[in-house]
Order: structure tokens, then sequence, then C-alpha cells
């Protein structure tokens, strides 16, 4: 399967920018291999399932946030953020501008730790919705020949170190 640039850039920025919300403060990741499982869908129609793996370190951490944090910025975003339990957080975002402004985004974002998270990300612009659900996890050492920021896709290293 094929995943489309624009997925990948949401799911990296959400996974890795989540913290960078305004109340969210979880713990740091451990840095290392992680590797994040999502899937998508629109109207509840599957639109991908993929697998990805990302070496991550304090520095790729905060320039995600700083890109998320630009984003929200640059879209007028405003976000509310509770949080319901001591490692889970939800977070409302109204946007006015961007590729869907007027936009919703609900994001739930539960961590174990340092180690694993669980985050759904629901964006509505107006009576559409969007799902994307994704379990994160550390899984070691980044192996030789990846370096942080670098991703891991169907076997093949993707580039993108800090």
């Amino acid at each position: 399967m094929t995943v489309r640039p624009s997925v990948l850039v949401m799911v990296l920025s959400v996974w890795t920018g989540v913290a960078g919300a305004d109340g969210i403060k979880p713990p740091p990741m451990k840095e290392g291999l992680w590797e994040t499982h999502s899937t998508h869908m629109d109207q509840n129609k599957s639109v991908s399932d993929s697998t990805v793996r990302m070496c991550q370190s304090k520095a790729t951490t905060q320039s995600s946030q700083a890109d998320a944090e630009k984003l929200r910025k640059e879209n007028q975003c405003v976000s509310n953020t509770a949080q319901p339990t001591s490692n889970s957080y939800v977070e409302e975002t109204h946007c006015a501008k961007g590729p869907n402004p007027g936009s919703v985004t609900r994001i739930i974002y539960t961590h174990q730790g340092d180690t694993s998270s669980h985050t759904e990300v629901h964006l509505n612009v107006g009576k559409s919705e969007s799902v994307m659900i994704m379990d994160a996890k550390y899984v070691g050492s980044c192996p030789t020949g990846m370096k942080p920021g670098d991703l891991m896709m169907n076997g093949k290293i993707i580039p993108g170190g800090n």
C-alpha cells in the first residue's frame, strides 16, 4: 500500500507535535526507534492503514513541536485543553485559516510513561469527519544507518534527519 505524503506528514506532525499544544505536557518521549501504526478514515470509510518507524530524539521532538506551533499561528488556531486523567489529554482546536478554514479538530492523547501513546484525531469540516488513530511505541535503539528524524517504511529508510 502506498501512503500519501500528506497523510504521513499528518501522522508525524500529530504524533510528535501533540506535546506542543497548549496545556499538553506529557513526559518526554524516550529517545530511539519508535513505531507508529495509524489508520485514517473519512466518513467511516478506511482510507489508509500504515506503519512507520522513526528515529526519535529530543531535537526531533522540539523541531516538530515548533513546526506545529508555527502552523497553529499561521492558521489562526485557538485551542482548549483538558486533562481528564494524569496520563490523558483532550484538546479541541478551531482554525480560522489554512487548508480547512472553520475546521474543528479534537485530539485525544493518552500516554503510558515515555514508551507508548495512543492518539485519536477527529477533524470536522462542515458535516464531514476524518479520523486518524495512531498507536506509537518505543521499540529500541535506532539501527545502524538511521539518525534522528529518519523514517523507515516498508523496510526503506527515508532521510529526514536533524
